[in-house]
């Protein structure tokens, strides 16, 4: 279609764009750092790291839906979405800003109370970038009713979100280094910036919003537990995702297994920004081979190349970053693509029921990821724990045994590829939603309303 079609501008696009740069600042800022803050800062066993990413999920189980029902269920003059999203650009910084206050004065406590603390930021954290999340992803839905041009906004908002993800990975490491260990000043500064881009979403319209009565709480869970395409993908995803380690253990790899915390920020660029290519390739390859088996080679690719990782050893560096590059691509592709099909499994939720509940699904999503970067990070921190690893307090670094290097390196790339496996499995067998059915079901279901 060309671009002369779209019904968004380009600065409008940009500027939906730059609120996901902003919003991924802050969650790579928390999703990577927060392992190492809890265990080297507060002085928590990594096991305990990991109960609180499990016990904040299953909150999450019972959190997320809540919170989307108030979206779908609200009525504000100035849109469905953007009095949520509007409010939440200040307070998501904020909330992130306390999960890492106080630090060198609670590590002085007892651990009772470092554990409260982290453990109720943390999950109030999860609560507000919910409200962040699921409604900002549904605007773009609304934005526009051109299926091409969906795809290729639903495209770039990953790449905005990657440019946020770069920012995170290169600047934190370097500023929290040049700030001596200050992760409150840190915080602040990365996300006064994050602050900046997520407000530009103003800018956003809202042009297509379904008239509809408020939804009952029955038609609302119908929505998600009735949509059997929207279940199967998102556990796909959560076994494709959650078993990407690599968020949580790249800062653990540079500093055990290479014995240069510096290298921390080369190491996570290299697993997440060549993914920015994936955006300009993703609406290639939907063209050219469909959404299907564009979204099932890169998982593919991404347990093959996970085994090869493996089997390479993590004895050359150069030969690690490479690799781990190649990979970057795949993991774009799937981190890309969950709003695409999210977003048709609305028009299936749609066709079916007569109910449009942008908010609701894709808060499916909002949980998805924030169970996969959990999951995987409890997953690993309880794994480093049962090979042996050796916590600190007030960031003294201690010497791993050789158990727990290997033990990171295996879940790094084993841990993946298995998962990655299990996930393609279940959404090739399982996810069958293609633009024909979609379409074919339209076809249907208006003949059956003249």
């Amino acid at each position: 279609m060309s671009k002369t079609n779209y019904e968004t501008r380009r600065l409008e696009r940009l500027s939906y764009y730059t609120f996901f740069t902003g919003q991924n600042i802050i969650f790579m800022f928390v999703t990577i750092f927060i392992s190492v803050y809890y265990t080297s800062v507060l002085g928590l066993s990594a096991g305990t790291v990991g109960i609180i990413f499990l016990l904040a999920r299953v909150w999450d189980a019972l959190n997320d839906p809540i919170l989307s029902i108030l979206v779908e269920r609200s009525r504000f003059s100035g849109g469905k979405f953007k009095p949520w999203v509007n409010a939440i650009a200040w307070a998501v910084p904020l909330a992130t800003v306390l999960v890492f206050a106080f630090g060198d004065y609670l590590a002085e406590q007892p651990m009772w109370l470092r554990i409260t603390y982290a453990f109720i930021t943390y999950v109030g954290w999860g609560m507000l970038y919910t409200v962040s999340d699921a409604p900002a992803y549904a605007i773009g839905s609304v934005m526009t009713q051109n299926k091409d041009e969906r795809n290729v906004i639903y495209s770039f908002v990953r790449f905005g979100g990657f440019v946020g993800m770069v920012i995170a990975m290169i600047s934190a490491p370097w500023l929290v280094e040049k700030l001596g260990g200050k992760w409150t000043l840190a915080a602040v500064i990365m996300c006064t910036t994050a602050m900046l881009l997520m407000l530009t979403i103003r800018r956003v319209k809202e042009r297509h919003v379904v008239e509809q009565d408020v939804p009952t709480l029955r038609q609302i869970v119908h929505t998600v537990t009735d949509n059997k395409y929207l279940l199967m993908f998102i556990l796909a995803f959560v076994f494709i995702g959650g078993s990407n380690f690599a968020f949580t253990l790249m800062p653990y790899i540079a500093r055990d297994v290479y014995n240069d915390p510096s290298l921390s920020g080369l190491l996570l660029f290299a697993m997440i920004g060549p993914a920015m290519l994936a955006s300009p390739l993703v609406p290639i390859g939907i063209r050219k081979i469909g959404k299907i088996n564009t979204f099932a080679l890169a998982s593919a690719a991404l347990a093959v190349l996970s085994i090869i990782t493996w089997l390479m050893g993590y004895e050359y560096l150069e030969v690690f970053i490479a690799l781990t590059m190649l990979k970057a691509i795949a993991l774009g592709v799937t981190l890309i693509m969950p709003s695409i099909f999210i977003a048709d499994c609305i028009e299936y939720g749609y066709i079916r029921s007569g109910q449009r509940l942008e908010a609701v699904t894709f808060a499916t999503q909002t949980f998805a990821n924030k169970a996969t970067t959990a999951v995987g990070g409890a997953i690993a921190m309880g794994y480093l724990a049962m090979v042996g690893f050796i916590e600190s307090t007030g960031g003294t670094v201690v010497q791993q045994p050789q158990q727990v290097i290997q033990g990171m390196w295996d879940a790094l790339n084993l841990g993946n590829a298995i998962g990655a496996t299990i996930g393609l499995v279940i959404f090739l067998y399982s996810y069958k939603l293609t633009d024909k059915v979609l379409e074919g079901m339209k076809t249907i279901a208006s003949k059956q309303t003249t």
